[in-house]
Order: structure tokens, then sequence, then C-alpha cells
């Protein structure tokens, strides 16, 4: 329902194809993510638009942006969400609403200085944008940490055009039995990280190759991702154990291919002392 009204309201422009994302929990209430994908016009990789809607009202909205300001503290908060997008982590007594500085935008009369008088040092904090640290802002940093650890795909799930745009592949009939079960066929889908994928992009045959993106087998710590078949042993389960509740599928022979993250947000940073 909600994700119908976000599709029913959304523009054109907003995004090409929307997925449903997965649940954050909350010891109030839980989030529900969505996330708008749009691939053309986009160089080398997609652009990712998240969106998040309460449990209490499911109407999703789009997140405001990423508040950089308390960068260094997001990964300090290890407490369980709340459930209350506007819960106050760290409070900035500078914050200022948006009205009062379209105020402080209007131009004032200029003032005739003397030019043989000293120039005034010039205020560091001028410009900046002060904003408090809310739940909101730590959601969507867990979000696209999670995206960015964990989203992945098969080899060949996606392609590069002659214009190095990604887009998904027509083409594409899943992997054999074999590779389905081995994580050295998978890959992230992200920006490309890797210095090696990054320069294999340049190459002319860039365009050929079903392993452009970044390699999942690769990942630190060892041990950080687990794969298995279901129970038909046609479907390959795929899950992240840095971020306990994120699981990728895969159906051998097909295009069939998908994942959803539901879990508490928090990182399990002690995985590398537990293998």
């Amino acid at each position: 329902m909600g994700l119908q009204q976000l599709l029913n309201e959304a523009a054109d422009s907003d995004f090409e194809e929307l997925l449903f994302w997965g649940r954050v929990s909350g010891t109030r209430s839980d989030y529900y993510i969505a996330m708008g994908v749009t691939y053309k016009h986009q160089y080398e990789f997609p652009c990712k638009t998240f969106y998040f809607a309460s449990s209490n009202d499911f109407i999703f909205k789009k997140f405001r942006d990423m508040n950089t300001q308390h960068r260094e503290q997001y990964d300090k908060i290890l407490t369980p969400f709340i459930g209350d997008s506007a819960h106050v982590y760290i409070k900035e007594e500078r914050e200022v609403d948006p009205g009062a500085q379209a105020d402080e935008a209007q131009p004032t009369e200029e003032v005739e200085r003397d030019p043989l008088e000293d120039t005034p040092p010039e205020d560091p904090s001028k410009g900046v944008t002060y904003r408090s640290l809310i739940e909101e802002d730590r959601l969507l940093y867990t979000v696209m940490a999670v995206e960015n650890d964990c989203q992945i795909c098969p080899h060949g799930a996606f392609r590069l055009t002659e214009a190095h745009e990604v887009e998904r592949n027509v083409a594409f009939r899943g992997l054999n039995r074999d590779r389905t079960f081995s994580l050295s066929y998978y890959s992230h889908f992200r920006n490309v990280q890797d210095e090696a994928k990054k320069t294999a992009l340049l190459a002319d045959d860039a365009i050929f190759q079903p392993d452009f993106l970044d390699e999942v087998a690769t990942d630190l710590p060892m041990g950080c991702w687990s794969i298995q078949p279901d129970t038909t042993n046609e479907v390959a389960i795929i899950r992240n154990n840095l971020w306990a509740g994120f699981t990728a599928y895969h159906k051998t022979g097909s295009g069939d291919f998908g994942s959803v993250y539901v879990g508490d947000g928090v990182k399990n940073i002690d995985l590398c002392f537990q293998m």
C-alpha cells in the first residue's frame, strides 16, 4: 500500500525502478525502506534514492540529505533504533531553521569601509549549516552502509553499455549450478571501489566483461559471507554476517535474483573475533 502510494506520487524523473529494500526494527516502531534506481544518464553506475516509512503510518518519504557534520559519531551509536525519526542523539545549539536561514540570505545594505583599515578576520563558521544528529540521519547512514557492504548480484546480471551506463542485462539467463553456489561469481552492486576494477573499466573490452563490478569473494573479514542451497537445491541463499538480517538469493539457470534486509541496523563489529 505504502509503496503503491509512493509510485503514484513520484515524478517520472524520480526513478526508473522502485524496490522494497527492507525493514529496520526499533524498540517502539519499525522502519520500512524503499530504494529507487535511475539507470539512464548515470556514468558507470546508477543513482540510488532511498525512502523510509514508519510502521505507524506506512507513508514513504524521501530521506533528508546526509548529515555529514556528525560523520564520526554514527559508528559510535550502538544502541537499538527507537522508531522515532525525529529523536535527537546530538543536539546542535547553533542549528537554525530554514526560514531563519532564508532571512539571513536577504541582501543587506553595504557599509562603506576605509580602504586603509585592516580587513577583519573571516568568521570560520560563516556559511556552515549546523544540524542536530537525529534518528533519520542515523537511519540513512545505516541503510547506505548496508547497501554498500551487502547489495550483490550474479555475474552477468548487469551490463556496461558503450556509453558506460550500467543497465539490467535482458539476455541474462542465470548462473549454472556450479557457479550459483560459489561466491566467486557474485559482484557488489555499487560504484566500483577496487582500483584494479577501476582501471579495467577504462579498457576497450570493459563492455564485454560480466564481472566489471567489485568482487564479493574477496571481502574481509574472511567468513563475512555464507552461501548455501535451499531445500530444493535450486536456489542459493546468501547471508551477510557483518549485517545480520541481510539475505540475497539467486535461482540457478534463471534471471531470478534479489535481496532484502530485515534486522536491527547494528553492525556486528566483533565478527572477526567470532570466526
